[in-house]
């Protein structure tokens, strides 16, 4: 996972139980999983060899009781505009913004004043090697704006899963208004190494998503098959999947459309 301190800064981290294992040396999952393909390791090998030995408690850090912070669980860390958020669609792929999309555990999740919530969500991450190749590096669980069209946002997190068992994936999500469960929600897939593979093929066809350099994080949204929640404001919604860690929760922050848009002529 990857996490902020207003003295320390970013750091990514590994979990164990019930604490996090702080890496010593890379501060981002992209730059673990770059420094990966550089090395040709395996990441998990690559994570025995780079632990700080500094230990925190998962659970206070999960409940935001300390300065810890969660960023997303994989973006670009120099430069969101390198790191392209797409969602499948009912008639494909769509793209749905930069990493500046991206929210994490424990932030506000901005919906516009229409859009629905589609929960729960899950979302593949990758890297685009030196070469030009698309290296898949995990997954993680998701919250994503069910709305028409595209820079929307979407909450990626706690967890990057590197290994997770594709088998079957089990879901639930739950929304929390005033004090009270308003709705809920759950998501069975079972086959999902096709379903990857049938989204690679055609995302990665596309020569203008094979920069070398460039981070992609892909939500799989209407192939879930998952229903959307209707929010308010101030709601509280939480996505949890059974093989992807802990709990992802998010405060709905609900923001109206602007009835002009603002267009200056040069």
């Amino acid at each position: 996972m990857q996490l902020a301190h207003p003295e320390d800064g970013r750091r990514a981290a590994l979990v164990y139980g019930n604490q996090l294992h702080l890496l010593a040396t890379y501060r981002s999952l992209y730059q673990f999983a770059w420094a990966a393909m550089e090395t040709r390791l395996a990441l998990r090998d690559l994570l025995s060899t780079d632990l700080s030995g500094i230990a925190l408690d998962y659970g206070e850090v999960h409940a935001l009781r300390t300065a810890w912070r969660f960023l997303p669980a994989f973006d670009h860390p120099r430069s969101p505009g390198c790191c392209l958020v797409s969602r499948s669609g009912e008639s494909g792929w769509e793209y749905r913004g930069s990493g500046e999309s991206l929210t994490a555990h424990g932030e506000a999740l901005p919906v516009l004043d229409h859009a629905a919530v589609r929960a729960p969500e899950l979302a593949s991450v990758y890297v685009i090697g030196g070469d030009g190749i698309a290296r898949r590096v995990g997954l993680a669980s998701g919250i994503g704006d069910a709305g028409i069209g595209s820079a929307r946002f979407s909450a990626l997190g706690p967890e990057l899963v590197l290994e997770p068992d594709l088998a079957r994936l089990n879901g639930s999500a739950r929304l929390m208004r005033a004090g009270c469960e308003a709705w809920s929600g759950t998501a069975q897939w079972d086959g999902m190494a096709g379903a990857l593979e049938a989204v690679e093929g055609e995302h990665f066809r596309r020569a203008g998503h094979r920069t070398p350099g460039d981070a992609h994080v892909h939500f799989f949204g209407a192939k879930l098959g998952g229903r959307c929640a209707s929010v308010e404001n101030g709601d509280e919604i939480a996505v949890q999947w059974e093989a992807l860690g802990s709990q992802l929760r998010v405060v709905i922050q609900k923001e109206r459309t602007s009835p002009e848009p603002i267009v200056l002529t040069l």
